[in-house]
């Protein structure tokens, strides 16, 4: 049985933003292809970064003092946030991105990218073959594989 790896398992779509994108501009992309994370290219194609609803949340939510030093802090808290999502969407991707994100290569063995997810709490993996984007996996991607292939291996397919 050949071995699975996970260029066998990632999607192939590029999506992606670069540093010098708004950062309103690159929430849109998440959420008009449904995205958690989207990869961030420099202009040769190479990963720079990784841009994440998790990032959003960090710029956009308060810090403690930002909270206290309010006058009213218990009224409006949602115009504060909405206020600071706002100013924040006019800054650059390149601000708040993660940077030297982790990723595999095509030929990565599954066990791998397993562990890779789970001990680094990602959703998604980038896949960079010769220092270039070539596709990502998902842990749905992910799951899905291991249904199908269980499926498969039940009524003897797989």
């Amino acid at each position: 049985m050949k071995k699975t790896t996970a260029k066998d398992i990632m999607d192939p779509d590029l999506t992606s933003v670069t540093e010098d994108d708004l950062v309103h501009d690159a929430v849109h992309v998440l959420y008009s292809h449904n995205l958690h994370g989207i990869h961030v290219l420099d202009d040769d194609w190479n990963l720079v970064g990784f841009f994440s609803e998790a990032d959003v949340l960090k710029a956009a939510v308060p810090t403690y003092l930002e909270v206290l030093a309010r006058a009213s802090f218990l009224e409006g808290e949602e115009e504060l946030l909405v206020s600071r999502f706002r100013a924040f969407g006019k800054k650059r991707v390149g601000e708040f991105m993660s940077r030297n994100p982790v990723f595999v290569e095509p030929d990565t063995d599954l066990m791998v990218v397993a562990d890779l997810m789970i001990r680094k709490s990602v959703e998604c993996l980038p896949v960079v073959e010769d220092g270039k984007l070539a596709g990502m996996i998902s842990r749905e991607a992910f799951c899905e594989f291991l249904m199908e292939e269980s499926a498969g291996g039940a009524d003897g397919k797989g």
